[in-house]
């Protein structure tokens, strides 16, 4: 590996650290580097994306534990469910090939940009003293996003954070906490399922992941003390979803 690359990857692991820290779609900068910059096929790139997933995500809940912002008593259900049902959407993924990853990467953007922009409002600021959903409604929600979760993982954070906020009323801060705890959980069993079938590309992935941890600590640490946070995550995660469906879909031949 060249040093450029090496550069490329270290500098792109950071800032996809630090968004999937605080919004999301982290994984579309480190799935670009894995497949446009290392040239690793799309489903072992998928594979490979857990390993800095896990370190981005890991030091994250820490920090944010460590700010009093992580609630692991109330959200050890909502845990349990989506590793249940990520188990199923790893098995699942075994099966891609790399044209196929690269499909469904390009394509689950839209209904989450259309989602994103139908009431802003009730994402930056949710109602709280509208019930909470019951678990007769949110449990299999949550199921089915770990199912996507495990399959793919791009863009899980956004869902996640629409079905927590939307509909367990969870501040869109702690929501984020929570976030990264339960995809530090279920990526662990990612990454051994992953290993086990020899998908993994361990010196990239750990490159990657140095930089994502730093990144991921930094955002943690700007989301914990910045009142107007919400606000700031919500525009960020409507930015990067628009920049990346211009990219995926090349809309600038458009004009």
């Amino acid at each position: 590996m060249e040093l450029l690359d090496i550069l490329i990857s270290l500098t792109g692991g950071f800032c996809a650290g630090f968004l999937n820290s605080l919004a999301g779609f982290g994984s579309v900068i480190t799935l670009a580097i894995y497949m446009d910059i290392m040239n690793i096929p799309g489903q072992i790139a998928n594979a490979t994306n857990r390993v800095n997933v896990l370190a981005s995500s890991s030091v994250s809940a820490l920090t944010f534990q460590r700010n009093g912002l992580l609630g692991f008593n109330l959200g050890k259900w909502i845990i349990l469910t989506v590793v249940a049902g990520a188990v199923i959407g790893i098995l699942m993924a075994l099966e891609l090939d790399d044209q196929q990853f690269r499909t469904a990467y390009k394509y689950i953007l839209i209904p989450i940009l259309f989602i994103l922009l139908i009431k802003p409002q009730k994402f930056i600021n949710p109602d709280q003293t509208t019930k909470v959903k019951s678990k007769w409604i949110t449990i299999p929600i949550y199921f089915l996003m770990g199912i996507y979760a495990g399959f793919i993982q791009v863009g899980f954070g956004v869902i996640f954070l629409l079905v927590i906020v939307m509909l367990d009323k969870y501040d869109l801060i702690k929501a984020n906490a929570l976030k990264v705890l339960v995809i530090a959980c279920y990526t662990l069993v990612a990454i051994f399922i992953f290993n086990y079938r020899g998908w993994i590309r361990w010196e990239a992935g750990l490159l990657i992941a140095i930089g994502q941890a730093f990144g991921g600590y930094l955002a943690a640490r700007y989301a914990s003390r910045v009142e107007s946070a919400n606000k700031y995550a919500y525009y960020l995660i409507i930015t990067i979803v628009v920049i990346v469906i211009i990219k995926n879909f090349e809309l600038w031949k458009l004009f």
